[in-house]
């Protein structure tokens, strides 16, 4: 979707995706099982950490799929989609 404009990205589905996706290990304070801390502290428990890692997440989510190992939290490729648009659009914020 290059050239997409922000306008057509819902920041807030974004941020939705990133919350229930990504951040039961990606917190100050991980749920997820055997995860005692976020891995390379890195988190994206909340819309400014989810936006300051942007790269991040095009890189390991986005365009790769390496997130989460063995799509162990089931992104849709719908979500990866929503993910793609939201960084070709420069990342916005709310």
């Amino acid at each position: 979707m290059a050239g997409a404009s922000p306008a057509k990205v819902d920041v807030a589905a974004v941020d939705d995706i990133v919350l229930s996706r990504c951040s039961m290990g990606h917190a100050a304070q991980p749920v997820w099982a055997g995860i005692a801390a976020a891995p390379g502290v890195i988190m994206f428990d909340a819309p400014e950490r989810i936006h300051r890692q942007a790269l991040l997440i095009a890189i390991y989510a986005a365009r790769s799929n390496a997130k989460s190992p063995g799509n162990v939290t089931e992104m849709t490729g719908e979500e990866r989609g929503t993910l793609a648009a939201w960084i070709e659009a420069g990342a916005p914020a709310r």
